[in-house]
């Protein structure tokens, strides 16, 4: 996914499908500077830098509440 898409994204709870196949849920945020951090709940701990993640990314598909 290009950063240009990824800083589309609202914050919230999604399902991320990733290019090399499998899913995560994650939670998608902002940062002081404007740009969208990933935080995939099955990973033990993630990059700093969000563009390399980012990149891993096919797809998202927000959590509906409820």
């Amino acid at each position: 996914m290009k950063m240009s898409d990824a800083g589309k994204i609202v914050p919230g709870l999604y399902e991320i499908r990733w290019k090399d196949g499998g899913k995560s849920l994650a939670a998608v945020g902002i940062t002081a500077n404007g740009r969208r951090w990933l935080a995939p709940t099955n990973w033990i701990s993630i990059s700093s830098d969000y563009r390399k993640i980012w990149l891993l990314v096919e797809s998202v598909r927000r959590v509906k509440n409820g």
